[in-house]
């Protein structure tokens, strides 16, 4: 192999680095967006009527989605400023960092959606079973609203799915399992 094959071959690895940095950096941007897009639904959801009073923080699960939201958002913002501000070369601990901390805010957000569109549904749909009626009759614009948070919740969701497949892409393609 001569030096310009080798210089094509350093350059497409370069650019592969760029392209998987750029489709990092826009994810982890969009997932933020999202969260706080779900964050600030959900903390101005309220309602008052002649049924009685409700808001976001009534209910346990909705405190834990805007928790969840509010986490997501802040390492998306801090995660995105360090791929994008400190380009150094990629070190076993910060893929592993990237790794693991990805891992816990895909399950965690993932939590929170799934919690709270049980919430949701039931608040839509009841349970006859135990004679627990729908709340949304009364509350429909809460609860519009609360599905709405629910949906931006699993969308970050799902772009944290991808950048935990991402992390351990990198942290599997590149080094080697510990030896025993």
């Amino acid at each position: 192999m001569d030096k310009t094959d080798q210089d094509a071959i350093d350059g497409s690895a370069l650019e592969l680095n760029r392209t998987e940095r750029t489709v990092e950096t826009v994810l982890r941007v969009a997932s933020m967006a999202l969260s706080i897009a779900g964050l600030v639904i959900m903390i101005k959801n309220s309602i008052s009527n002649e049924f009685g009073s409700l808001s976001y923080s009534s209910l346990g699960a909705f405190k834990y989605l805007a928790n969840a939201n509010g986490v997501c958002a802040a390492y998306s913002l801090l995660s995105a400023i360090y791929v994008i501000a400190i380009p150094c070369p990629i070190s076993k601990l910060r893929v592993w960092t990237f790794f693991l901390l990805d891992q816990v805010v895909t399950y965690a957000v993932l939590a929170a959606g799934t919690v709270s569109a049980e919430t949701v549904y039931l608040a839509y749909k009841g349970n006859l079973a135990i004679t627990w009626s729908s709340a949304c009759d009364y509350y429909g614009v809460f609860c519009h609203k609360a599905l709405i948070s629910v949906m931006f919740t699993f969308l970050v969701s799902i772009l944290y799915m991808l950048l935990s497949l991402i992390s351990s892409y990198r942290l599997f393609s590149r080094f080697e399992a510990p030896k025993q």
